[in-house]
C-alpha cells in the first residue's frame, strides 16, 4: 500500500512539474512568432473569428505588393523587401522602419502608426487600423502570412 502511495505521489509531482516547467513566457512566444519568418501580405483571412466588431474591410493588396516581404527583427526594426514587381519606379530594394509591440494592450506600432493585433500565430499575423467613420468605427484589416 505504501508503495502505491509513493508511486501516485511521484506521478502527480512529475505531472505538475511537466505542465508548469514547459510553459514559455508569453512575451517570448509572441516575439518568436513575429520574428520567425519573412511575411507576405495575405489575401485570404485564415480565421475570420478573430475579426473585431464594427465595419471591417481588408487592405486591398496591390499587384506590385504581392511579392514584397516583411521581416520583423528582435531589435525593433522591420525590413520591407520589395519584390521584382515595383509600385514606384524609384523604389529601392528595401525599407527599414521601427516597430514595437505591447502584449498587454495588443498594440503594434509600425513606423509611428498604431494598430491593434487581432491574431498572431505562425500562419497569420492580423492587425487592424481603427479609424473613425461617419457611421461609427471602421476597421482596416491587414494580413501577413
Amino acid at each position: 500500500m505504501k508503495k502505491q502511495s509513493r508511486v501516485l505521489a511521484f506521478s502527480v509531482l512529475f505531472l505538475f512539474v511537466l505542465v508548469f516547467a514547459c510553459k514559455k513566457d508569453e512575451n517570448e512566444e509572441i516575439i518568436d512568432i513575429i520574428t520567425s519568418k519573412a511575411w507576405k501580405f495575405g489575401k485570404t483571412d485564415l480565421n475570420t473569428h478573430t475579426n473585431p466588431s464594427g465595419n471591417n474591410s481588408y487592405y486591398a493588396v496591390l499587384e506590385c505588393e504581392q511579392d514584397d516581404t516583411f521581416t520583423f527583427k528582435a531589435d525593433g526594426t522591420m525590413v520591407r523587401t520589395f519584390g521584382a514587381k515595383k509600385c514606384d519606379g524609384d523604389v529601392g530594394t528595401s525599407k527599414t522602419v521601427n516597430y514595437s509591440y505591447n502584449k498587454e494592450s495588443k498594440e503594434l506600432i509600425i513606423d509611428d502608426v498604431k494598430y491593434t493585433v487581432a491574431e498572431e500565430n505562425k500562419s497569420q499575423l492580423k492587425y487592424v487600423l481603427v479609424t473613425p467613420a461617419t457611421s461609427g468605427v471602421s476597421n482596416k484589416i491587414y494580413l501577413l502570412q
